[in-house]
């Protein structure tokens, strides 16, 4: 009646949501594995920039994440080791970026709350900080999965495994990417109208240019046009670039964006990334700001990588399997927010799972009387919480993403109406109640559970 569950719940996966995830987990005392195709922990890209609700999420996962954070966030330039301080609230200046009117500001995007406006780390800085909360013996490398099946007797899931193995597991969450396999293979498998493909990512169009640099080389680049110490977003037709300091302010991220739906097809066509040469990246900013060019041709890389999001999907579950992080609703970053959703996701996900499944007395494990029909509502109540945010936010940023490049219709390049857009854009999104969505995904579960038993 109370033996512990044989098959732990597998997280498919090893980047920032998978690894918060089994954070959670472990604070939960929930058995886990993680599988990683990867032959380690690593992550691409460079900077990630957190809006309050994304700190929020990752300190109430574990408190030790608050640590992790310690060591490698970085704030606007003047503020404290916690954010604190004058100018604490701004999130990002927005100002316009073409050669005629550059620098200009638009407005500053603040946060009204007790939460600094931005955070920023690099990815690999902060994987490594939370690979250490990682129990040993938890992850397995190497593990590419090719398929999941049930197994009649035990109702178990049997995962195989594109090496030849094969592992069970009691429940799976897919926190394997953009390109899940999951999402694709198992979960919306058969649910896509024709000519619309909800399973795969999309191309929405823009590409993006990526940069770094060591703080004195941007400013020797750039002088005092452009503030070293904090985030800037500028905006121009079809494009806009944002930059932010990173690594304690040591290092400046930056990130160039194009609106150039026939590039961006080509990219996606291929491996999602197209090589061109220096002068053509430059070209595809012309009219734009000196500072901003001279930046460009300092970029070690002229890669484009296509962006990409997904459509909406009419469930992120199927039985005893789930979809997270960007498996379940991948975004364009022009609110910043792709990581974020991926952390509220962990937090509401092991807290729904470490409060409703039954624990055994005295143990790490899990009780195996009730456990399908507990992971089954809890599944259920995750869905029902997440799906509807995590879809509005990639709307959003798609709209962002218009309103910054000049194309949104209705606004265009009328400064006025970008101000007052961007006045109460984020608020619903940094200001959300996470702590009652965790209580209201219990009772959602709770109450599942309780109506299956009558």
């Amino acid at each position: 009646m109370s033996s512990p569950q044989k098959a732990p719940i597998a997280i498919i996966g090893g980047g920032l949501g998978g690894l918060t995830l089994s954070i959670g987990f472990t604070y939960h005392g929930i058995p886990h594995k993680i599988y990683e195709s990867a032959a380690a922990f690593a992550e691409i890209g460079a900077g990630i920039a957190l809006g309050p609700n994304s700190i929020t999420a990752l300190e109430l996962i574990d408190p030790r994440i608050k640590e992790v954070l310690d060591r490698c966030v970085s704030y606007n330039e003047g503020l404290d080791a916690q954010g604190q301080g004058p100018g604490k609230e701004e999130w990002l200046d927005i100002k316009v970026g073409t050669e005629t009117d550059f620098n200009s500001l638009i407005t500053t995007i603040r946060h009204k709350g007790p939460k600094p406006g931005r955070a920023c780390v690099h990815r690999a800085r902060f994987l490594e900080g939370l690979v250490e909360l990682i129990p040993p013996g938890i992850a397995e490398f190497g593990k590419s999965l090719v398929s999941i099946s049930e197994v009649t007797s035990t109702k178990e899931l049997s995962l195989a495994f594109a090496d030849g193995t094969t592992a069970l597991a009691g429940a799976v969450i897919a926190c394997d990417g953009i390109k899940s396999v999951i999402r694709q293979d198992y979960v919306l498998s058969g649910l896509s109208e024709p000519g619309e493909d909800i399973s795969r990512p999309v191309p929405t169009g823009d590409i993006a240019y990526r940069g770094m640099f060591p703080r004195a080389q941007f400013l020797e680049i750039v002088g005092d046009a452009i503030d070293a110490g904090k985030g800037t977003l500028f905006c121009g037709p079809e494009s806009y670039v944002v930059m932010y300091p990173v690594e304690k302010g040591s290092m400046m991220n930056m990130v160039a964006i194009k609106n150039i739906p026939e590039a961006a097809t080509q990219a996606h066509e291929k491996t999602w990334i197209q090589d061109v040469n220096t002068k053509t990246m430059i070209s595809d900013f012309a009219g734009w700001g000196a500072p901003i060019r001279a930046l460009l041709a300092h970029f070690k890389s002229s890669q484009r990588w296509a962006l990409h999001d997904h459509l909406p999907a009419p469930t992120y579950i199927k039985e005893k399997v789930a979809l997270m992080g960007d498996a379940a609703h991948a975004t364009t970053p022009h609110q910043g927010q792709g990581a974020g959703m991926a952390f509220e996701d962990s937090l509401i996900l092991s807290n729904i799972l470490g409060q409703v499944l039954s624990k055994v007395p005295g143990s790490r494990g899990i009780q195996l009387l009730r456990f399908d029909q507990e992971i089954k509502a809890c599944f259920k109540a995750y869905d029902e919480i997440r799906r509807v945010r995590t879809q509005r936010v990639t709307s959003t940023s798609r709209e962002m993403g218009e309103i910054v490049g000049f194309q949104r219709v209705g606004i265009g390049r009328d400064l006025a109406k970008m101000r007052i857009n961007f006045e109460t854009r984020m608020d619903w999104i940094w200001d959300v109640d996470l702590p009652g969505e965790i209580a209201r995904g219990v009772d959602i579960a709770r109450h599942s559970i309780n109506r299956s038993s009558l």
